[in-house]
């Protein structure tokens, strides 16, 4: 999995009334603290279930927290509202550096979509637990799909642009990308499957260039872009100014 650091994860579960996703999601993660988002209609059950699991499974119980208006359209605020609360209580309380996981499988379609957004905005990775057909229970190893592009597109909207020009290039060799680009940074990129390498040169996945071509297209870059000429530009002109016999002959 990458850089993850296996004995320092968090869990954020969205639950309803089902239990064997995250019963799949704790066995996945093996987290040091996990916490339930629910409906007042299950939030009583979960709270018991989550002790006992948390014995079972040696992890710290954060709590449940029960989202009251899960039907309203003011939901998808206050479900992004106790995740950042989740977050802020263990950063601050806590003193906790956790690698974040958000669970979506439980829970509405509501609950599902608000939490993608959440885990974007606050770059946590989601995933969801597969359920299989039949009688067969899901297993951790198999049945856990993570995410990651939700979380990278967060991430390469925030690069600069010179970086994500490089970027656009689509491949090159290891040894140039770390002089540009710092080097947890690219393992970053690397563990969100947004590239890889192979022997001394890197390439963009599938999915990275589809991440990397839609945040180049979009106006914030093409402004970012505009200003960097622009910024290029009146510099040019002033060292032009300063040195005009530097100059002779260009237009």
């Amino acid at each position: 999995m990458g850089n993850d650091q296996e004995d320092n994860f968090g869990l954020i579960l969205f639950m309803g009334e089902r239990t064997e996703h995250a019963l799949t999601s704790i066995q996945r993660y093996l987290p040091r603290v996990v916490y339930i988002v629910t409906s007042e209609k299950f939030a009583t059950k979960h709270k018991r279930r989550l002790n006992d699991w948390s014995k079972h499974y040696t992890f710290r119980s954060g709590g449940v927290k029960v989202i009251e208006n899960l039907f309203d359209k003011s939901a998808v605020t206050s479900i992004l509202n106790q995740v950042i609360s989740i977050k802020n209580e263990e950063e601050e309380l806590h003193d906790s550096q956790l690698i974040w996981r958000l669970g979506i499988t439980g829970g509405t379609m509501h609950m599902a979509a608000a939490g993608s957004y959440s885990g974007l905005v606050l770059g946590m990775k989601t995933f969801y637990v597969s359920m299989p057909q039949g009688e067969a229970k899901p297993m951790p190893n198999r049945d856990v799909i993570e995410l990651p592009q939700l979380n990278a597109l967060g991430l390469v909207m925030h690069l600069p642009y010179e970086v994500l020009s490089y970027l656009k290039l689509g491949k090159g060799e290891v040894k140039d990308f770390t002089e540009i680009i710092p080097e947890n940074l690219f393992l970053i990129l690397c563990d969100m499957d947004l590239l890889f390498f192979d022997g001394g040169s890197w390439f963009l996945t599938e999915e990275g260039t589809a991440t990397i071509d839609l945040v180049s297209g979009t106006s914030v870059v093409a402004e970012l872009k505009t200003e960097k000429y622009s910024d290029l530009e009146n510099k040019l002109n002033k060292i032009k100014e300063e040195n005009p016999d530097s100059f002779i002959g260009w237009a």
